[in-house]
């Protein structure tokens, strides 16, 4: 046994990557991998069912690597081998099997992937015949702010929503067969499962962003543990480390009672509104992962307010990461 995922060079995708946003690789996954992933997702599927990820016709598990490889780092190698980024930027965010009942819609509407799947890979499984996977890779590539696709689609009115624009646009179908692999910019590009009945894929999403909500990368709890060390260190140490958005950050926003009184704040996965000072919220827009802390607030305007004790805070909130 290899205990490899991939079968495949990189370096042959590459190129059509870059141009078109998407590549199909035909048995890109290796016969043993196969074997594994069958009996996983099966299982899976009968004890790792996430009710409340379950979209209509589609449901939804959480797959867990096999044990015995090197399965994640292999991912990221391969990955960026494709879509030229060092393996080292890219963040593993999602690991969901995807199962479309019998009855399942054969003409479902399309959809774009949470904002953190910046690289969708999906891993053919079974599929059934007549089933293809759909994509409009050159056409409303806006990303998706929100971190569901059902945010996404209820954002929309009659008057917004992407059909008539798709209808026009350029579509490119995918006939896939067992053990394919299809990589595209998920959270850019409108796609969806035509005749998807018994049909079921593994998709394992990965962004270079340094964004991780639902927290399935492996470095986000190392990144939280030196963060909060760094928060406890003294005020010199602290304003050299380099700051980024933490990895469980969902979104900033402003929230306006029927009043209109302002109150701005920020929301990680699952959790509740915490409010922001009004320096605060000016000191993350000024964050760009390469400034270090005394950097951001120099350079935020109304500095003069901020001082390392308001860094502290957010980086204990999980608001901030310290490098």
């Amino acid at each position: 046994m290899s205990n490899k995922l991939f079968c495949f060079d990189p370096a042959k995708y590459a190129a059509h990557f870059t141009e078109h946003g998407w590549v199909h690789i035909k048995a890109g996954v290796t016969e043993d991998f196969y074997r594994k992933m069958v009996a996983q997702v099966e299982e899976s599927m009968k004890t790792k069912v996430m009710k409340e990820f379950a979209i209509g016709d589609k449901q939804q598990a959480m797959y867990e690597f096999p044990e015995g490889g090197d399965y994640v780092n292999e991912l990221r190698q391969h990955v960026g081998g494709v879509v030229g980024l060092p393996a080292e930027e890219l963040v593993f965010s999602e690991r969901h099997v995807k199962a479309y009942d019998a009855g399942a819609d054969p003409n479902p509407k399309a959809h774009k992937d949470r904002f953190a799947s910046e690289f969708s890979v999906g891993l053919s499984v079974h599929v059934k015949d007549g089933s293809t996977l759909v994509l409009y890779p050159y056409d409303e590539l806006d990303i998706n702010p929100f971190n569901t696709s059902q945010q996404l689609r209820a954002s929309f009115s009659p008057e917004t929503a992407p059909e008539p624009r798709l209808a026009k646009a350029r579509r490119v179908e995918i006939n896939d067969a067992p053990r394919d692999v299809i990589l595209f910019r998920g959270h850019k590009v409108w796609h969806l499962r035509a005749n998807p009945a018994l049909t079921t894929m593994l998709y394992l999403k990965m962004n270079a962003l340094h964004c991780d909500p639902m927290g399935e990368d492996d470095k986000t709890d190392g990144f939280k543990q030196r963060t909060l060390a760094a928060a406890e260190a003294g005020d010199d140490e602290l304003s050299k480390k380099v700051v980024q958005i933490g990895r469980r950050v969902d979104f900033f926003h402003r929230h306006y009672d029927r009043f209109w009184q302002e109150v701005p704040g920020v929301v990680l996965w699952g959790e509740k509104h915490f409010t922001l000072s009004e320096p605060e919220f000016k000191m993350l827009r000024a964050v760009d992962g390469k400034r270090t802390v005394a950097d951001v607030i120099r350079a935020t305007e109304a500095g003069s307010s901020l001082s390392l004790a308001n860094v502290r805070r957010l980086a204990r909130r999980g608001v901030l990461d310290l490098v």
